[in-house]
């Protein structure tokens, strides 16, 4: 083999480990994306948690629900949503989205966010606040639901 062949061969194998590094620096970066994105999500259930009634961090039930307590559970809902919709456009990963699929279920048995779903749910409340759920609606009513809707390649390259 000549020294030109072998040059070229040189040359296409760092090549290649060069392409093959890029793509694995970016897959990592799209991981740790999701990560990032995930994180956010759980600080603010935490900061929504904060401002819960003390009575429904320990699983008591208060006769009446005040608008403040009816905001914070709507609040709550609202976050269910942005997590399903995120779920469902690739940016958080199974695990995690087992986690807070059985994490939802919880809360939407408990007081104050089971009484303000039931008012949403029955149409106590205008058919705007109903439409804006529409996944949360899916996952109450399918507990098996996934809300995932990213072709197959996107899922690997996610590591979803």
């Amino acid at each position: 083999m000549s020294a030109e062949a072998c040059g070229a061969i040189a040359t296409a194998a760092a090549a290649a480990i060069a392409i093959l590094t890029l793509i694995g620096g970016l897959r990592t970066a799209v991981r740790a994306r999701i990560k990032e994105i995930e994180d956010v999500y759980v600080q603010r259930y935490w900061q929504i948690l904060d401002r819960m009634p003390s009575a429904a961090l320990v699983g008591a039930r208060q006769r009446r629900t005040s608008a403040e307590h009816r905001r914070i559970a709507r609040l709550y809902l609202r976050l269910c949503e942005d997590e399903l919709e995120l779920r469902a456009n690739g940016w958080v990963s199974k695990q995690t989205w087992l986690e807070w699929r059985d994490g939802m279920y919880a809360q939407l048995a408990k007081w104050p966010i089971a009484d303000e779903w039931q008012r949403i749910h029955h149409g106590d409340l205008t058919p705007a606040a109903w439409e804006q759920y529409s996944h949360l609606r899916q996952l109450t009513s399918d507990r098996t639901y996934e809300p995932l809707q990213v072709r197959r390649i996107t899922k690997k390259w996610r590591g979803l």
